[in-house]
């Protein structure tokens, strides 16, 4: 019959020397069965293990002192050969650990916990193009390089979530763990290491009862699982913490913009008789389409062909949506990347906000960007009523977010006229969409936050 404890079954190399001679384990060896062995001594006999030992699974000076110890106490000794005991695993060694781990592994053991202790921060090295930008006099001032007070210390929440920021050391505690193993399950997000001069990886021994282990986040946001678990009692089982990595622990406070809530008139044909509009425009009212339908038809064939994002938009507001809110999370951090006129924007508004770190403003639609990409997101969004932003300075991240209604502003006298209504070229246009809204299209909130790099905004 083979080894019977959960710690040695089915290990090959235990097997052997369980039954061989010539598989006898001494000094030098190395591998995890070595490391089986270390952790059978010391929950058998109490030894004392070296760390280093322990986690490089090395058959050295401290094991081969506990293996004789051991043997000792026990009065292992092959009497055919031998008149006192030495430091060799064979097999009547082998039985006796095999053994004594079965009963103790049948003894019922205590669940493992797992808690967060404390965080604390660690500084990211700056980018090039953030300290010249700190180092501007007209941008900043001298006095905002030392702005670590502005962040607010991470908030813990002991036995569900951990909550790091990114490039950050959290502390773990592990009860009633001892001999098992703590993994985190992602390491890009985070890795762990026992309170000892150990680089942090995926995986890590639990040695004592209780063990801390320090928690390393890095620069990717996101969320992972920690467990610890042991195998070496009947109801030890496994513990687990989840690690969210974030920049901002707040939620955003959205501040609705106005809602002006235009409604249909059904006096289409006098907006086609007067589309007070632009030249084209008052030629497609009133010539080329005689319903609200053929003229947005129009519009989205000629103005937005080229505009996948407001088209989409477009289409949330005339059948997709239905009123709901639309999410605007990829499209602020696409906006933010991608056009030149709101990163200009918010580099004036953070060299104006200083030590303060957030703001907000009103973003009209003259501010965009005039090339392809600026065009898009301005028939997207229009004027913006609204855009907050925050900064965190000591992780160069700032935080962009609005929310703000999708619709349309007619100005004729059956529309009630609201602060910031303007005759625009295509007021005939705006008509045709508020009279859409009898057959079903629908304003709706655009809703979304973003957080990028401050280097992103500041290059």
């Amino acid at each position: 019959m083979g080894l019977q404890s959960k710690l040695f079954s089915n290990d090959p190399i235990l097997e052997a020397a369980s039954t061989s001679d010539s598989a006898h384990i001494k000094l030098g060896a190395s591998g995890a069965h070595v490391r089986k062995i270390q952790t059978a001594l010391v929950l058998l006999d109490n030894a004392v293990i070296s760390a280093e030992e322990m986690q490089q699974t090395f058959f050295r000076a401290s094991t081969a002192l506990a293996v004789l110890t051991y043997k000792k106490k026990r009065n292992i000794i092959n009497r055919s050969y031998q008149t006192q005991a030495d430091n060799i695993v064979g097999k009547m060694t082998i039985a006796s650990l095999d053994s004594e781990l079965l009963k103790q592994e049948a003894a019922p053991g205590a669940p493992v916990k797992i808690q967060s202790l404390s965080g604390f921060r660690l500084f990211p090295p700056r980018s090039p193009v953030v300290v010249a930008f700190f180092n501007d006099p007209q941008q900043l001032g001298s006095d905002l390089t030392s702005s670590s007070s502005l962040v607010s210390a991470p908030s813990i929440f002991p036995n569900v979530v951990l909550e790091m920021r990114r490039n950050s050391v959290a502390r773990l505690m592990v009860t009633d763990g001892q001999f098992g193993d703590i993994t985190v399950r992602d390491s890009t997000i985070a890795k762990i290491a026992p309170d000892a001069p150990i680089p942090p990886g995926q995986k890590a021994l639990i040695l004592d009862n209780p063990q801390t282990f320090n928690v390393f986040s890095g620069p990717t946001l996101g969320r992972t699982t920690i467990t610890a678990s042991t195998a070496f009692f009947s109801d030890g089982g496994s513990a687990s913490i989840d690690v969210v990595v974030k920049t901002f622990f707040d939620p955003p406070k959205f501040t609705e913009g106005v809602n002006h809530a235009h409604k249909p008139s059904g006096r289409y044909a006098d907006v086609r008789a007067n589309p007070n509009s632009g030249a084209v425009e008052s030629f497609a009212c009133s010539t080329l389409s005689s319903t609200p339908e053929g003229l947005v038809g129009l519009a989205k064939k000629f103005k937005f062909f080229d505009k996948p994002i407001a088209l989409k938009h477009l289409d949330w507001f005339l059948k997709d949506g239905k009123g709901a809110d639309f999410v605007e999370d990829d499209n602020i951090r696409d906006w933010i990347t991608r056009d030149s006129g709101i990163r200009s924007r918010l580099k004036r508004e953070i060299a104006k906000a200083r030590r303060k770190g957030e703001g907000h403003f009103f973003f009209p639609q003259e501010e965009f960007a005039e090339d392809t990409a600026g065009q898009d997101f301005r028939f997207a969004f229009g004027a913006i009523d609204r855009v907050d932003f925050q900064v965190d300075f000591s992780q160069d991240t700032v935080r962009v977010w609005f929310k703000d209604r999708y619709e349309w502003h007619p100005v004729y006298p059956f529309y009630d006229l609201q602060s910031g209504d303007v005759v625009r070229d295509t007021n005939c246009v705006h008509a045709a969409l508020v009279e859409l809204k009898s057959s079903g299209a629908a304003d709706f909130w655009m809703k979304g936050q973003a957080e990028v790099a401050l280097s992103a905004i500041v290059r």
